[in-house]
């Protein structure tokens, strides 16, 4: 069907080529086949074959499902059915069998449709030509889905009100010739390459390329050396996983870095002229190859111990700070002995771990930094992070104690001028843990900012007090002001996203953000209730129901008295937060 026969919906009554339209609500499904053109051109009388074969799979999805094939035309075809569930069962018993037929096909020669469903009031002429905008919709999403996927759009998501389907949304799409924004859901686990919705945790993997050189026996030598040391170092913070490509790949080919499942690249090189030695470093972003970070160093052979130590130590601390620790990584350097350090690095490290043994060896490394540095902010500062961190996370022992202690520490580490900030954001932090101190938790929260503008968890304690306060939008915009600082977001980000978004009654995106957060971070108790209450203010009760069903599964003790201890200014907003939970089920 090309573009031409996609006539909007204008009149209640038409006639086309002498035939009346009659309408009639339905839901669209369209499809075409990825890389159709390549297909043809490889072999032109195979692939129409094939495609005769794929067409009677289709036909027969669609005729189980109950719907009707409207055309299938070259590599594309559409079906219309009378509700969301039939043209999604369709939608999803075509992939199967089409994935099951490719199982007999060889790697190049394989199909995938990708397809789109939007619903709403078509017409329908007595020859059979539907006409309306569900058709050009259905095609616009279809034509922007992963290969092998299926996309829907909002009117979808809306009646597939069913705990199943994970449908993921890819935001509001403007859409060729559509006057109007579609925000579009794809179907989770059905393209051929399935993405991650959040960013999970864990430490940040970098691709250790080979070190480029010259072919003499002398400067791979020295190469060899610093790889060596470089690797090695890298390989002492926790923080880190280190992927090293083997010395036989070709050192210049930054595909390697995908390839090894690397999230960066660490690409490294050095050369020789005489005596003089120079070697470089650069780290790349692997999907975007765009270079994160770059040094150069000067040496000689007569030293080459010296070039060794500057290189591993220049390339450590750098990527410490830009991907581990952030900025206060720099003042820890600058500050500390390498053994504080070390006990530093595995703080940071028992914490991301996230159980309770890991958090009480977290507060051990950092006491341990306290004692050795007395006269340093540093210490204490961690220590009062890694308190608040476990009672944030349900890991505290005894919480009274754990929050008398860590104000204790966070009051010592702004008497020793905190540089990092860290400190004033715990005091803030602990103030909307009790008493509800709105105003004074916003107040230290912008000492904190003042004293270091480039911290991420000090975004996301303002944007946390923005929520209570009643500004989301003030705290969605603190939340991203925070992920565009942090090099690898945690959960904990988007629970604060989540949340101000169901504040301000932004539930498509609450619900968005949520799921990604759940997907992350399975046993976050915030994000499940921001899920379930978001899901049913979208009055997809079912959903919200099976969400429940999961918060009593992993927390049996869990109630909506919860959110008793929020403290939300506005108390219309806990009432929203309890009336939608109840509606959902949760005791």
């Amino acid at each position: 069907m090309s573009e031409g026969d996609l006539l909007p919906m204008t009149s209640a009554s038409a006639r086309v080529g002498g035939g009346d339209l009659h309408r009639r609500q339905a839901v669209v499904l369209n499809a075409d086949i990825a890389s159709y053109s390549r297909l043809m051109a490889d072999d032109e009388a195979a692939t129409v074959a094939a495609v005769r074969v794929y067409q009677l799979l289709v036909e027969e999805a669609v005729d189980s499902a109950g719907g009707s094939m409207v055309n299938f035309v070259g590599d594309s075809f559409t079906a219309v059915f009378g509700e969301a569930a039939a043209a999604m069962r369709a939608a999803i018993a075509i992939s199967r069998a089409v994935r099951h037929r490719n199982q007999q096909r060889s790697r190049t020669e394989r199909m995938y449709f990708r397809m789109g469903l939007d619903g709403g009031e078509v017409l329908v002429a007595d020859d059979g030509r539907y006409f309306g905008d569900p058709l050009n919709i259905a095609a616009r999403i279809q034509a922007i889905a992963e290969t092998g996927g299926i996309n829907v759009t909002e009117a979808v998501y809306q009646q597939l009100d069913e705990p199943a389907l994970r449908l993921i949304s890819l935001g509001r799409r403007r859409l060729k010739n559509i006057p109007e924004l579609v925000r579009v859901y794809r179907l989770a686990g059905v393209a051929v390459s399935d993405g991650h919705d959040w960013p999970a945790r864990g430490p940040a993997s970098i691709a250790a390329l080979p070190i480029l050189s010259a072919d003499d026996t002398a400067t791979r030598d020295i190469a060899a050396a610093l790889r060596l040391d470089l690797t090695s170092a890298l390989a002492r913070n926790p923080g880190l996983r280190v992927i090293n490509v083997p010395a036989g790949e070709p050192a210049g080919d930054q595909r390697l870095g995908a390839d090894a499942g690397a999230a960066y690249i660490l690409a490294t090189g050095v050369v020789r002229s005489g005596v003089r030695l120079r070697a470089y470093a650069d780290l790349y972003e692997t999907t975007t190859l765009n270079r994160v970070w770059t040094q150069r160093w000067e040496g000689t052979t007569d030293d080459v111990f010296a070039l060794q130590d500057a290189v591993s130590s220049d390339t450590l601390a750098a990527l410490e700070i830009e991907l581990v620790i952030g900025e206060p990584a720099r003042i820890y350097r600058a500050a500390l002995d390498d053994c504080a350090l070390e006990h530093v690095y595995r703080g940071w490290f028992h914490m991301a771990v996230g159980t309770r043994v890991a958090s009480r060896r977290a507060i051990e490394h950092f006491t341990a930094v306290m004692r050795s540095h007395p006269h340093s902010p540093i210490g204490p500062a961690l220590a009062a992070f890694a308190l608040w961190w476990a009672m944030s996370h349900d890991l505290s022992d005894d919480p009274v104690r754990d929050r008398a202690q860590a104000e204790a520490w966070a009051r010592q580490g702004i008497a020793l001028d905190d540089d990092t900030g860290l400190s004033h954001m715990i005091v803030a932090a602990l103030q909307l843990h009790v008493g509800g101190d709105l105003d004074a938790a916003l107040s230290a929260a912008r000492v904190a900012l003042q004293r270091r503008p480039t911290c991420d968890v000090t975004f996301v304690v303002e944007a946390s007090v923005q929520r209570y306060l009643g500004a989301w939008e003030a705290a969605v915009e603190a939340c991203h002001r925070a992920l565009e600082i942090v090099a690898m977001p945690q959960p904990w980000h988007g629970t604060v996203l989540a949340s101000a978004y169901y504040v301000g009654k932004r539930y498509h995106e609450a619900v968005e953000v949520a799921e990604g957060v759940v997907q992350a971070d399975p046993h976050n108790l915030e994000a499940l209730l921001v899920l379930a209450a978001a899901q049913q203010g979208l009055r997809l009760s079912r959903r919200a129901r099976a969400t429940v069903g999961t918060i009593i599964d992993r927390f049996p003790n869990a109630q909506r008295g919860f959110l008793a201890s929020h403290p939300y200014r506005d108390p219309k907003i806990l009432q929203r937060w309890n009336t939608h939970l109840a509606a959902a089920g949760l005791p």
